[in-house]
């Protein structure tokens, strides 16, 4: 049985690192005494598979995690058992059931969307001039450092929507970005290029996430999201 969980990380846990945020939540499903399913090899570790890690100091309502349990349980016994004994700060949202052969989550996963709140010491008016005019580019090429090299990318194909809240110091940004495989853009990443792009002596103040997205005919749709097969799709296969 495989139960896929929506997982919340407040501002008690926005510090703690996604290895150790993982770990926390090993350590309740083992004092929830939970059917869980085991990895093999002489170190067996529990099959819990998660979806895309968490920056360090970033605040979530959209984490993701797949949990591989022996045994059949109710959904709603697991999320009251697993949140009993999670710390404060972490807590299931809500689960459902999915396919034992349903993809890896990390492999699924498309788009990510992030709120952005920063303080901007301009006009509301620069500010939503300045941001319009640095979406209107056809190119935005920013400079990520692997372990490896420096590598320059463009990052606009992986803008795919935003909305800009101008509050002088208290702005925020909604954003929704691509993340995954074929592309993972970093929503602190596209703010400094905008400030670089603008001049401005901008700061981040803080990130949450407020979304993760996988593709199923050709829209995109939360992970715990009950698809129908389109009429269209049916029709032509």
């Amino acid at each position: 049985m495989k139960i896929r969980a929506k997982i919340a990380k407040g501002e008690a846990v926005r510090f703690i690192s996604h290895l150790d945020f993982a770990g926390t939540l090993e350590k309740a499903v083992r004092r929830a005494k939970l059917p869980m399913a085991l990895s093999g090899g002489f170190t067996p570790r529990l099959k819990i598979n998660f979806a895309s890690a968490l920056a360090l100091g970033f605040t979530s309502e959209a984490e993701y995690a797949d949990f591989e349990l022996q045994d059949r349980i109710l959904v709603a016994k697991f999320i009251r058992r697993l949140n009993q004994q999670l710390p404060k700060g972490i807590e299931i949202l809500e689960a459902r059931q999915v396919a034992d052969n349903s993809p890896a989550l990390m492999a699924q996963v498309v788009a990510a969307s992030y709120r952005v709140v920063g303080s901007v010491s301009v006009p509301d008016e620069t500010l939503v001039f300045s941001w319009d005019e640095f979406l209107e580019q056809d190119n935005i090429i920013i400079t990520k450092t692997t372990k490896r090299r420096q590598k320059q990318i463009d990052i606009r194909p992986w803008i795919l929507k935003t909305r800009l809240y101008p509050r002088g110091e208290k702005s925020s940004w909604d954003l929704l970005v691509t993340s995954g495989q074929k592309g993972n853009l970093r929503p602190e990443e596209l703010l400094q290029a905008f400030f670089a792009f603008a001049g401005l002596d901008g700061e981040i103040k803080h990130i949450h996430r407020t979304g993760l997205y996988i593709e199923r005919f050709g829209h995109l749709v939360s992970p715990l999201a009950r698809l129908r097969v389109p009429e269209e799709v049916r029709e032509s296969e």
